[in-house]
C-alpha cells in the first residue's frame, strides 16, 4: 500500500519509485490545454484509460467543476475568467502529487487521476477539496473568489474513463444540488 504524507500543503508519495510519469512532464501540442498548461481533455482521457489497462491497476478519478464560472465571465469578463481557470490549474498542481494526472476536460471542469488510490483510502479527498476551496476563496490576486464542486470515483483494471466519469459526474451533480463547494465520493455497491 502506498504511504501518502502531507508536507507544506502538498502530498508526497513516500513510495514513489522515482520514475518519471507522463504527468511529471510538460505537455505540448495536442496534449496540452493551451490556456492552463495541464493535459488537454482527449489526452487526459487516454491517459486514464491506459492506466486502467494494467493488471492490478487502481486509482481515483476526481472531477472538479469551477462553481459559477458563467457568472464570473458575465460579471468580470472572459479575461478574468481565464485568470481564474489558470489559478485553479496552478492550485491543483501545487496541492497534488507530481505523479497525479491533471487535465481540463470541459470549459470549467478539471479532472485528476490519482493512481494507486483504493476505495479504502479515499477519505482524505474531501479534506483536500475543502483545503483547496479555502485557498481559492482567500487568494490574494485581483480575481474573484471561487470554489470547486467535486465528484470522485474509484476504478480498477478493466474499467475505463467513460465509466468512472459517469460515476464521478453522478455524485458531482448531488454536490451542486446541495449548494456547491464540496465533494462527494461514489461508493460502488458490490
Amino acid at each position: 500500500m502506498r504511504n501518502i504524507l502531507w508536507r507544506h500543503g502538498r502530498s508526497q508519495d513516500t513510495q514513489y519509485d522515482g520514475k518519471e510519469s507522463r504527468s511529471d512532464q510538460v505537455y505540448s501540442g495536442k496534449e496540452c490545454d493551451s490556456l492552463t498548461g495541464v493535459a488537454a481533455g482527449k489526452y487526459f482521457k487516454k491517459m486514464v484509460d491506459k492506466a486502467l489497462e494494467k493488471e492490478g491497476a487502481q486509482g481515483c478519478l476526481l472531477i472538479l467543476d469551477v462553481d459559477r464560472m458563467q457568472e464570473i465571465n458575465e460579471r468580470f469578463g472572459h479575461d478574468t475568467g481565464d485568470r481564474v481557470l489558470k489559478s485553479v490549474a496552478v492550485m491543483l498542481q501545487e496541492n497534488f502529487r507530481s505523479c497525479d494526472g491533471i487535465g481540463r476536460v470541459e470549459e470549467d471542469e478539471f479532472a485528476l487521476w490519482i493512481g494507486g488510490l483504493s476505495a479504502e483510502n479515499v477519505g482524505g479527498i474531501r479534506r483536500r477539496i475543502a483545503h483547496l476551496n479555502d485557498l481559492l476563496m482567500h487568494m490574494e490576486e485581483e480575481i474573484p473568489a471561487v470554489t470547486l464542486s467535486a465528484g470522485a470515483a474509484v476504478g480498477e483494471a478493466g474499467e475505463d474513463f467513460k465509466c468512472l466519469y459517469r460515476r464521478a459526474e453522478e455524485v458531482l451533480r448531488r454536490v451542486k444540488e446541495r449548494g456547491r463547494c464540496g465533494c462527494e465520493i461514489y461508493i460502488k455497491h458490490r
